[in-house]
């Protein structure tokens, strides 16, 4: 995602974005910067994937990006901070706000069949409603699995042959595997732990949010602690919203209790 980050934010005229890596060139670059420069600060601890950040080196990154401000007057500086569920700590007090910071978590998000047909439309693919239903079935939405999708359509060139590509996609076992762990939803135990309670309390039943976290708490023990990570698995995109109640994404819940 920092990459992603990088590509985008670079297209544009006059933003600055240096390069970072330890702890000690984060610190000198927060500060950095002349006048009239504005510069975009991007820390990526989700892709450290062979050792992951210990949680307070992340916390201190929220309270250096508060507290160190450029030394020269007129630099205009954003600081961006990308985490995953290994951060789960982290971001956990952020969305629920028991971290005092003026950092605004920002959620990844699925697609919803409004903005799917709009990018149906934009790279001129599955544009009939047959097709596009499939589509949403078959990725969930998920980001990750429409440009799967994406990919393959250049390779197969037909609408059909990439719908099977991607049902059959699902009977790899790796490849569930793959897409599962890429949600996050397993990468700590506690999230993953809540997420299966709610799966055998609630099933594929629409229901409210007192319900999920009542789900939680079963497994938790703790009411306050269930609705902490009810919000970490809200903000990791595993629900679908249906008038005002919450089911669980069926594609993902089927990936999970196949594993």
């Amino acid at each position: 995602m920092g990459d992603i980050l990088r590509a985008v934010a670079g297209r544009i005229a006059d933003w600055k974005l240096p390069p970072v890596g330890k702890l000690s060139v984060f610190k000198q670059e927060l500060v950095g910067g002349q006048p009239r420069e504005r510069r975009v600060i991007i820390s990526d601890f989700a892709s450290y994937k062979e050792k992951v950040p210990k949680p307070e080196t992340c916390r201190e990154a929220v309270e250096l990006a508060d507290t160190l401000l450029p030394c020269t007057p007129g630099v205009t500086r954003a600081v961006v901070l990308v985490t995953d569920a290994a951060q789960l700590d982290l971001w956990r007090s952020l969305l629920t706000g028991e971290t005092r910071t003026s950092a605004v978590p920002v959620v990844l998000r699925r697609h919803d069949r409004r903005s799917l047909r709009g990018w149906a439309q934009r790279v001129e693919m599955f544009t009939a409603d047959e097709s596009l239903e499939r589509l949403y079935a078959l990725t969930g939405s998920w980001p990750l699995l429409v440009d799967r999708a994406h990919g393959l359509h250049h390779e197969l060139g037909n609408h059909d042959a990439v719908l099977q590509g991607l049902a059959d996609m699902f009977t790899d076992h790796a490849e569930t595997r793959a897409f599962i762990d890429a949600t996050g939803v397993v990468a700590d135990t506690v999230l993953a732990a809540a997420y299966r309670s709610v799966d055998s309390y609630c099933g594929d039943d629409p229901v409210d949010t007192d319900t999920v976290v009542t789900a939680i708490a079963y497994r938790t023990g703790d009411e306050e602690e269930a609705r902490g990570i009810f919000t970490c698995l809200d903000a990791l995109q595993v629900f679908d919203r249906e008038s005002g109640l919450l089911r669980l994404e069926p594609l993902l819940r089927q990936c999970v209790t196949q594993e």
